[in-house]
């Protein structure tokens, strides 16, 4: 891969807005920092209340130099990403912090329209 296809490349980080927690979050920090210069947060069923964590990973990203877009969406964790890839071309890889939150048909449909899944607990 070129440098300069690598820099136009986004990777989208979809969370789940229960789970998160600080450990959860610096995990996260650590492999999504070296995906790509560009990261597309979407975060699924976020917590009423702004939580804290996620300034200070956002923070960390910014401080990283990771240009990121931060969204929230309520519902199905699969059915929300499929929407976002299907709204917002150039995303060649969808990270998730647990494999269960997706079914092995979503897992299937993303990969047929030739995104990379990447799993951060297998980190």
């Amino acid at each position: 891969m070129s440098s300069q296809h690598k820099l136009h490349t986004r990777a989208l980080l979809a969370l789940d807005g229960h789970t998160l927690g600080r450990e959860l979050l610096a995990t996260v920090f650590r492999r999504c920092v070296h995906l790509c210069p560009r990261l597309d947060i979407l975060l699924i069923n976020p917590p009423r209340e702004p939580t804290t964590l996620l300034a200070v990973l956002l923070l960390r990203l910014e401080h990283s130099g990771v240009d990121y877009r931060l969204s929230s969406a309520h519902g199905d964790m699969g059915e929300e990403i499929l929407r976002y890839l299907g709204r917002y071309r150039g995303i060649a890889s969808v990270a998730l912090t647990d494999p269960a939150q997706l079914s092995v048909e979503t897992r299937r449909l993303i990969e047929l329209k030739g995104h990379q899944l990447i799993l951060l607990s297998e980190a």
